[in-house]
């Protein structure tokens, strides 16, 4: 009598109880994570310093919405977005390299950055320093304090000389 017997497991193939569709889902969210990898990994200079300075002003959103008065005071949220800006100001102090005055994406920095880069370089302690001090404060009226210090020191003595307004 002639038996008939499943085929052997394909060896190449991994698990032999993997479906076709089971495949095909992990190759899609393969080829996703390769792509957004390589976007990251490739991401010119324009749209790294571009992408920290939007992260930076978020979380200047939020902060500014307690400042106003448009959302309640709260320490530990003071304590994490400024810490995010100080944390973003100090890599952000190297997505300024020669060469990336222009490219393919619009910028906004102007060329002063290159001309006077030691003037420029100069401001990023200073306000990775205030918001280092906007993240330490512990009620209220420091917060204010400090936040003004940060936005007139930190972030508008470097936007007025070196970043060109949006047309």
């Amino acid at each position: 009598m002639l038996q008939l017997s499943s085929p052997a497991p394909d060896v190449h193939m991994g698990d032999p109880v993997m479906t076709l569709k089971k495949q095909l889902v992990l190759a899609t969210i393969t080829a996703a994570f390769a792509t957004s990898l390589t976007a990251i990994v490739y991401a010119g200079p324009i749209e790294d310093r571009q992408a920290a300075m939007k992260q930076n002003g978020k979380d200047m959103g939020e902060l500014a919405k307690m400042m106003k008065g448009e959302a309640p005071y709260s320490a530990a949220a003071v304590k994490t977005h400024a810490e995010s800006i100080a944390a973003t100001l100090a890599k952000a102090k190297g997505m300024f390299p020669v060469g990336s005055e222009k490219g393919a994406k619009e910028t906004w920095a102007k060329p002063d950055i290159w001309k006077d880069n030691a003037k420029f370089l100069a401001g990023f302690p200073k306000a990775i320093d205030l918001a280092k001090a906007v993240a330490a404060t512990k009620d209220e009226a420091a917060f204010k304090t400090a936040m003004g210090e940060l936005g007139k020191n930190g972030c508008t003595s470097c936007h007025e000389p070196f970043r060109r307004p949006k047309e």
